[in-house]
């Protein structure tokens, strides 16, 4: 039987896309933007303060193989020296799969699992081999002391198994903002892989993805799972559903737009109403949001309806999503 493993650099390229989500994961309170293959590393953060943290990442197919660390770290190093002269940078980071980085088995121990070390926490070892790597190439711009090191467990065909540490990240965003929503985080997971790595493939090096765009499908899937349906008990249950089935992409789009949900939301806040109250009396107000949907005028009435009310029962939600990554 063949190997059916993917290429090596197609297996490199899923690294790189999936280390970029778990990086902008771990920064986003102070992320604004992020760009898979920038203009100078593999992965560009750039922070609020106009900050960037720059990443090179390095994947090895077999863990078990240390043949060529040594030349991966070399290489990163010569690469985020260059990036290091841009004056911007915050934070100089080394992502790789590889348990053995420094391919010295006296201190792979350090590196077990998922593994985020800064330059001064590194083993003595691990310190000099970078410090002699940076005199012997004169990379004399890359501040170790703006450097860690970043081993993400990242192997087999068995994708649950690949994707176990990003899944990871992904639950303990979700348990920061005190969501327990079943099955969200391999729906997430699939949409930031895709955009992400089709962030990769634009030549325009300008082109990133922002907080916002990055995090907002994560807050439409789960209001999805998890809306109540209180209307329906002022329609019929059928009637409801078809348009649900309908017009669920409008639904979604609708829940996406951060400047309606915000107005919905201080709106709300405003009238001092209870929810069902608070729909029933403004829902006319904000028809003209979905004035593009071809439906007669009792279709739209259910359809705004269904938006409102799940923007309003799941804003506690909203609000703890929005906190816990700093919309």
């Amino acid at each position: 039987m063949g190997d059916r493993n993917a290429s090596p650099s197609a297996f490199g390229w899923d690294f790189q896309a999936n280390a970029a989500i778990l990086l902008m994961i771990e920064n986003i309170k102070q992320a604004e933007k992020i760009r898979v293959e920038g203009a100078d590393e593999d992965i560009e953060i750039t922070l609020l303060n106009k900050e960037k943290i720059y990443a090179q990442v390095k994947a090895v197919e077999r863990p078990e193989n240390y043949t060529h660390v040594i030349d991966k770290l070399t290489a990163a190093l010569e690469t985020l020296n260059l990036a290091a002269k841009n004056g911007d940078g915050k934070l100089f980071t080394y992502v790789t799969n590889s348990p053995n980085p420094f391919n010295n088995q006296k201190i792979m121990h350090y590196f077990t699992g998922n593994t985020h070390l800064d330059f001064d926490e590194l083993p003595s070892q691990a310190q000099k081999r970078v410090l002699d790597l940076l005199k012997e190439k004169n990379y004399d711009d890359l501040d170790v002391n703006k450097m860690d090191i970043r081993v993400i467990p990242f192997y087999g065909r068995d994708l649950k198994n690949r994707y176990k540490e990003i899944l990871s990240s992904i639950d303990n965003l979700l348990a920061d903002a005190s969501i327990d929503v079943v099955g969200v985080n391999r729906e997430i997971l699939r949409i930031w892989q895709r955009d992400f790595f089709q962030n990769a493939t634009i030549p325009d090096t300008e082109i990133s993805i922002t907080k916002e765009k990055m995090m907002w499908p994560l807050i439409v899937l789960v209001v999805d799972r998890v809306a109540a349906n209180d209307y329906k008990k002022d329609f019929d249950d059928d009637e409801v559903d078809e348009i649900e089935n309908n017009y669920k992409m409008v639904i979604n789009q609708q829940t996406l737009l951060y400047e309606f949900v915000t107005k919905v939301i201080c709106d709300f806040i405003q009238a001092k109403l209870s929810v069902k109250k608070f729909i029933n009396a403004n829902w006319e107000n904000y028809v003209e949001t979905i004035s593009m949907v071809k439906a007669d005028d009792h279709t739209r009435k259910i359809l705004i309806k269904i938006i409102l009310h799940r923007i309003l029962t799941q804003r506690n939600n909203i609000s703890n999503l929005k906190k816990e990554i700093g919309l």
